[in-house]
């Protein structure tokens, strides 16, 4: 029973772990092929957030961002507590060249969070399941 429980941890962080490489190339692709250009935060959208330790106010910013000629404005699902942005402050972004509403705040987290997440999951649970079984064939 064992073994089936490692192997099973050993396959899904296996899994993981090759999308998030596959989702950190496609964000490295982004990066270096994207238009980079400056967003203005034009306003910290107040949110509620409820939990077991009660009610607080989280905050998301609002940016504008401007391509030849034409204004556009972009919320990222990032939000916290005290605001990460100040209302004027400039932010750097990048677009898809193609598709304009493709945003990304340029900064680790904005890029790679995605992968970073499936590496946070996979990694663990991968390494769980190869130790078991180095061990058990008595490699290390």
């Amino acid at each position: 029973m064992a073994t089936i429980l490692h192997g099973i941890l050993l396959l899904i962080g296996a899994v993981l772990l090759l999308l998030g490489l596959v989702l950190f190339f496609s964000a490295r692709k982004f990066r270096d092929k994207g238009v980079k250009t400056q967003a203005t935060v034009i306003d910290n959208i107040p949110s509620r957030s409820t939990d077991d330790h009660g009610t607080s106010q989280l905050y998301t910013p609002l940016l504008e961002y401007s391509i030849g000629g034409k204004t556009f404005t972009y919320t990222p699902n990032s939000r916290s507590n005290p605001p990460a942005y100040d209302i004027g402050e400039k932010v750097p972004i990048v677009y898809r060249p193609d598709n304009h509403h493709d945003v990304r705040i340029v900064g680790y987290w904005g890029i790679y969070l995605g992968s970073n997440i499936l590496f946070a999951f996979g990694l663990p649970m991968f390494l769980i399941g190869l130790g078991y079984f180095l061990f058990k064939y008595g490699i290390i």
